[in-house]
């Protein structure tokens, strides 16, 4: 074998390792080849072909004519550190835990750009040896530089904490959610449609603000998102959110049900796919939440006790794995079970939310629960948690904790706590379940009471935000809009006010009042999609927890008003703006129209 050809074999090395650094985030269907093609042949040349010519060159060159080459030296010790940290990553790995891992990371990725130099310089006669020294430094540094390693989780941009001596994940530690499904199916099926399942790589919007954001702010800025939206991709060192894919295809997971996808991608990759979004063990390996910051908690994935065969991808041995934990499933309830599931500080770390350079709130749901009447652990019979409303089953616009089990063949429980986790957005959950949106719709729909009054020439509408337990509405309220629609009609039945219809773009008419907050920049000027430029808050017209909003309109003409007056008054939501959705569909055309859902209607006679 020629030596030209090793150095064309070592070359393709090279360059199948480069395709696999993050940055170039090439498509799992390709990755997947390029990642095997680079193990399997680095093994083969190593093997077979480096092994035997080096032992021959270093006789010849070193033994038998004893000749002193610092380029040849400094090549083979190059060769030998690459060889062993690249068996090291085969055969231990670079897990996050194991600092050696991280140093064959770095020698294996760094040293192969040295080798390269290496095999340069030994094919000249002569290099001057500060050219070898400066290089040596370099290497050296490159070994205690961890940025394509793991990446900085940046406090600012996030807060996020792992385990002790662990720095980011193994793409493997993400349990598949599908996984679950097999002794979970019910909850895994609620979930499947949910909108915590689709917070990143699925949802629209989310893909659309993520970009938005990085086009603004500079790539590393998607951290900030990412923290809630997508925490498998952070800890595993990814540094954006990609999108879902089957093979090298884009699937419309839009109208998608029970996350057949997924289900799809364990079947066939087993957990060597991340599962991008909020899955089954992002929540239940938390072990400690706060509201100090964006994605304020702490995750746990690599102590969590496991069965003999639980992260096996063989059928019998999935099929063992689940007879052995039901047969005792007490140390498998306790690995994913916590009792701070069940305390609304448990969901502050994502549900507040604040500017990474300001430190200002842009969400405070967390905040808005703690100073409402439904915060009251002194009266129990008042006191009402997060999961009372959110993870409460509901059936008649009204709660009705579900009787059964949360586990095939289970045990039956009073209250299930169902995991559709109905909130504001009823649209995406929607699309792929009806049963989903209903819930939510259903929850919507317990929110608030209206009343109406006409006196002095006014009409005078009431909102009491009765079913909340925070303001109304709240999260991302910037693009919520929750408003009254008004139609006042005479005697003739005659329209003689109006007022919250919408233009024929679809957009709210500029006469309505929506219960909203608008963020300004620092001249005042609403920032409209780029929600985190917010520097001032221009206004903020949300209705706090157990508070009632009068709002007052004028009547044109009222002393001509012919009696009896019908009062129509609706109280109607719709979860993104028209020209939020519009943006959005600049990139997903297939997306439709959010609906306007009326959540309370009165009507109301005036004789006089």
């Amino acid at each position: 074998m020629k030596t030209k050809h090793i150095k064309i074999y070592i070359l393709l090395l090279f360059i199948t390792g480069l395709l696999q650094l993050d940055i170039l985030n090439i498509e799992w269907g390709y990755f997947k080849y390029v990642q095997a093609l680079h193990i399997l042949g680095s093994i083969i040349v190593t093997l077979f072909l480096l092994v035997p010519l080096v032992n021959i060159h270093v006789y010849k060159h070193l033994i038998v004519q004893k000749e002193n080459s610092i380029n040849g030296l400094l090549l083979g010790f190059v060769l030998f550190l690459i060889t062993a940290s690249g068996f090291y990553l085969f055969l231990v790995g670079n897990r996050g835990g194991d600092v050696f891992g991280a140093y064959s990371f770095n020698i294996h990725l760094y040293g192969s750009f040295l080798l390269l130099i290496a095999l340069f310089m030994h094919t000249k006669k002569r290099v001057n040896p500060t050219i070898i020294s400066g290089i040596a430094l370099l290497f050296i540094g490159a070994l205690f530089y961890p940025a394509l390693s793991f990446g900085d989780t940046g406090n600012k941009l996030t807060n996020m904490q792992l385990e002790e001596k662990v720095e980011r994940y193994h793409i493997e530690d993400w349990t598949n959610s599908a996984k679950c499904k097999s002794c979970h199916t019910e909850i895994f099926n609620q979930w499947a449609d949910s909108n915590h399942r689709h917070m990143a790589d699925t949802n629209p919007y989310y893909m659309v603000m993520e970009n938005l954001a990085a086009q603004d702010k500079g790539h590393g800025f998607r951290k900030w998102c990412m923290g809630c939206h997508n925490p498998s991709a952070v800890t595993t060192g990814q540094d954006k959110t990609t999108h879902t894919m089957n093979d090298n295809t884009m699937p419309d997971v839009l109208f998608e049900s029970g996350s057949a996808s997924l289900i799809d991608e364990l079947k066939t990759h087993g957990n060597a796919k991340l599962e991008q979004g909020i899955s089954c063990i992002t929540c239940h390996r938390i072990t400690k939440t706060e509201s100090k910051g964006n994605s304020s908690y702490s995750l746990d994935l690599t102590n969590r006790k496991k069965y003999v065969f639980e992260d096996s991808n063989s059928k019998v041995n999935q099929w063992l794995d689940e007879k052995f934990i039901n047969s005792n499933p007490k140390v498998h309830k306790e690995s994913y079970s916590n009792p701070i599931y069940k305390k609304s500080t448990y969901c502050a770390s994502c549900h507040d939310e604040f500017l990474p350079d300001s430190n200002l709130s842009v969400v405070a749901t967390f905040k808005e629960w703690e100073k409402s009447p439904f915060n009251n652990p002194t009266d129990l019979s008042k006191h009402k948690n997060c999961i009372d409303c959110h993870m409460t089953n509901l059936k008649d616009n009204k709660f009705s904790p579900l009787k059964d089990a949360s586990t095939d063949g289970g045990k039956i429980k009073e209250d299930v706590k169902v995991h559709y986790f109905s909130g504001s957005n009823h649209f995406l959950s929607g699309l792929k379940n009806k049963v989903n949106e209903e819930q939510t719709i259903q929850l919507l729909k317990t929110s608030a009471k209206l009343d109406v009054e006409i006196e002095d020439g006014k009409i005078k509408v009431g909102v009491k935000n009765v079913g909340a337990g925070h303001h109304l509405p709240t999260g991302v309220a910037d693009f919520r809009e929750l408003w009254l629609d008004i139609t006042l009609k005479d005697k003739d039945n005659k329209v003689v006010f109006e007022s919250g219809k919408l233009k024929d773009d679809n957009n709210l008419g500029e006469d309505a009042r929506p219960f909203m907050k608008i963020f300004g920049d620092e001249n005042g000027i609403p920032v409209g999609l780029l929600f985190w430029k917010y520097k001032k808050l221009l206004s903020d017209t949300r209705i706090p927890a157990g508070e009632r909003r009068v709002e007052s309109y004028d009547i044109k003409e009222a002393e001509k008003l012919q009696y009896p007056l019908t009062a129509t008054i609706k109280l109607n939501f719709r979860v993104y703006p028209q020209w939020v959705t519009d943006a959005v569909k600049r990139a997903y055309p297939q997306l439709p129209n959010p609906p306007v859902v009326e959540l309370n209607k009165i009507e109301k006679v005036f004789l006089k």
